[in-house]
């Protein structure tokens, strides 16, 4: 049973992922999608895990489902270091750099935004 929701969330994750690839525009100076994908990947994570440390009475299969599941499924970083390996590859340091710092910034706020939002839930 823990084996099968880790399966499905972890599909559903991936799907969601390669839907943020399709809708996104790709001509930006990041691959949105991935910085997204990292996004909403932490942000659920700690949403829902904090959430599960002030709600024990909830099934372990949830977690398994969503942390381990979906938002494994969801967010990337091989996605993001292939992303970084090309923009050092063609010479363009800066972006690599920028990209680099502005995808950690964005995972540290997000794990932030899921903190203060689940306790003013709880």
């Amino acid at each position: 049973m823990n084996g099968l929701m880790v399966f499905l969330g972890g599909g559903l994750g991936a799907l969601t992922r390669y839907c943020l690839y399709i809708i996104l525009p790709r001509a930006s100076y990041f691959p949105l999608g991935t910085l997204i994908a990292n996004f909403l990947g932490c942000f659920i994570a700690t949403f829902v895990f904090t959430f599960l440390i002030y709600k024990t009475e909830v099934n372990s299969a949830y977690r398994l489902l969503l942390i381990t599941g979906f938002c494994g499924g969801l967010s990337t970083l091989s996605a993001l270091s292939i992303e970084l390996t090309v923009f050092i590859q063609n010479q363009e340091y800066l972006r690599a750099s920028l990209y680099v710092v502005t995808s950690l910034l964005i995972c540290v706020i997000s794990v932030i935004l899921g903190l203060v939002t689940v306790k003013k839930y709880v």
